[in-house]
């Protein structure tokens, strides 16, 4: 741990003593700008032209109708991800075409090959996919079963 500590001094040293500042703060969803309660988030941070999008689930980002706990299935649900991704991307001045990789989790694993059938739908050329994470977690924000992040260029 010392030298772990260590190292992170000497690289804190060479790069400066504070973090970069992330040159653009994107927010669409109103409940975040108004403090709203577990809503400690941006949508995304731009940083040196890549957008780190934050992970969405199923609600409604771009107005006041929050849908959280509504019963829905998981293709319904990724959907829904998908489109609020492409919201957060647009707003970043990006799109999917330009999603180098994305973060997606699952509620439930055996959910897979039905994210897969949406996933493939928003990137349906193979050859220009993004590099993928995807995993099963034990449980998401609002009972989602579907969560998906991002990293993009502009």
């Amino acid at each position: 741990a010392a030298v772990g500590a260590g190292a992170a001094l000497v690289l804190l040293k060479l790069l400066g003593s504070s973090k970069p500042k992330s040159e653009r703060t994107v927010t669409l969803d109103e409940r975040n700008e108004e403090g709203g309660e577990g809503w400690v988030y941006n949508s995304a941070q731009i940083l040196n032209g890549v957008v780190y999008a934050s992970g969405q689930v199923a609600i409604q980002v771009l107005g006041p109708n929050a849908v959280p706990g509504v019963e829905t299935d998981c293709r319904t649900e990724a959907d829904f991800c998908m489109e609020n991704l492409k919201a957060v991307l647009e707003a970043s001045g990006s799109d999917l075409s330009k999603v180098l990789r994305t973060t997606c989790l699952l509620a439930d694993i055996s959910d897979f090959d039905q994210f897969n059938k949406i996933y493939e739908a928003y990137f349906p050329d193979p050859a220009t996919r993004p590099a993928r994470v995807c995993f099963a977690v034990g449980a998401l924000p609002l009972g989602a079963k579907v969560e998906v992040a991002c990293e993009a260029y502009v």
